[in-house]
């Protein structure tokens, strides 16, 4: 009985309000003292602002009982053309900011999630919810009270990579190959006189990136705009360098710190003019190295990671959700983008992808 006693009550009482002004939602701040977050900057208001890009516009969702502020959901509404087009998303891949109990935080993001359903103009919301999270079984309950057209996904998204005491340690986690790359090239850098820069100011890392934008093979790098304001709000930003002996830049990667964690945001690497120097690992592993000297227990890469480094990571355990509402124009439309976003050109696919779900790329 006691235990029980102690259960907070759930205020059915509560309030919502969906807000979309920059101003309103850094109001949040004070209120969400993230600091205090394993998350640190990641739950930051102004963090999430900076992640917005001009094809979306925020939807941030406060809940309150009574003045006392219990949770906070970062979303977004898709624009095409400047326009709404009715779908909602939001990536809780990092948790949201869910106050209180979690009996509290579960009834607190049912209630965004249905402010989000309620707004005028939403046909569809896309989450990423973190398996067994409270976000997730908020989620069902929605799903149980109302007609819905529902369907789930598995995510792989952002990478990370458990740091253990020592980067010898970490070393001797990789395979042959990837351990003898590792070395192979960092010696090999350090031959040819490359000099790693441990902490570069933003302003460094802003020239740097824009000095690499030409002569990184993947060609300019659009998010990379987006991840620097990204950066910009952090007190402190992850930014590292690697140097050819003559001053230029060959590797730069820039990204932010919780406190637990470092969390690569962005790389960019002269790879035209140096074709086989493996600069990626190279700043990688300085990185790497320098994090585990900070105590960091956590590398993330956001968005994932190719080879070598995918081998050795795991994903953050995420749910893709689809809630749309189930009426006939919608459903049409969904349809006929499933069946033809395969053959639509490139730069629509994306657009097409958050309206429904398909699969494959036919050339």
């Amino acid at each position: 009985m006691a235990s029980a006693l102690q259960q907070p009550r759930i205020n059915e009482d509560c309030s919502s309000v969906v807000l979309s002004s920059a101003a309103e939602i850094q109001n949040l701040k004070s209120s969400i003292r993230c600091s205090l977050s394993s998350s640190g900057i990641l739950l930051d208001p102004e963090f999430f602002l900076s992640s917005v890009s001009a094809r979306w516009k925020p939807k941030v969702v406060a809940v309150r009982s009574g003045h006392d502020l219990i949770g906070v959901v970062y979303a977004k509404e898709r624009m095409i053309s400047g326009l709404p087009i009715g779908v909602v998303y939001a990536d809780l891949s990092f948790g949201s900011i869910l106050l209180g109990h979690p009996v509290q935080q579960q009834n607190a993001f049912r209630i965004a999630l249905e402010s989000l359903l309620a707004a005028r103009g939403t046909r569809g919301i896309r989450l990423r919810v973190l398996r067994g999270g409270p976000e997730l079984a908020a989620v069902r309950q929605v799903i149980g009270s109302r007609r819905l057209d529902v369907h789930f996904s598995r995510v792989k998204d952002h990478a990370r990579l458990s740091l253990p005491h020592t980067y010898e340690q970490l070393i001797q986690r990789f395979g042959t190959t990837t351990r003898h790359n590792f070395r192979y090239y960092r010696r090999r850098s350090e031959a040819a006189g490359n000099v790693y820069v441990e902490r570069l100011s933003l302003e460094e890392l802003r020239s740097a990136i824009s000095s690499l934008m030409t002569k990184c093979s993947r060609g300019a790098n659009a998010g990379c705009e987006r991840a620097l304001k990204m950066i910009a709000t952090a007190d402190r930003p992850l930014a590292v360098g690697l140097r050819h002996k003559n001053g230029e830049w060959l590797s730069v990667i820039g990204g932010v710190f919780t406190p637990e964690t470092g969390v690569l945001l962005a790389q960019m690497n002269n790879d035209l003019d140096f074709p086989r120097e493996s600069l990626s690992v190279v700043l990688r592993g300085y990185l790497i190295e320098s994090l585990i000297r900070l105590g960091k227990r956590e590398f993330i890469i956001w968005a994932g990671t190719a080879p070598p480094l995918s081998r050795y990571v795991t994903y953050i355990r995420t749910l893709g959700i689809h809630l749309d509402v189930p009426n006939y124009p919608w459903r049409l439309a969904r349809g006929v983008v499933s069946k033809c976003g395969p053959w639509l050109p490139k730069q629509l696919q994306t657009d097409a992808q958050w309206i429904a779900p398909f699969s494959g790329n036919h050339t």
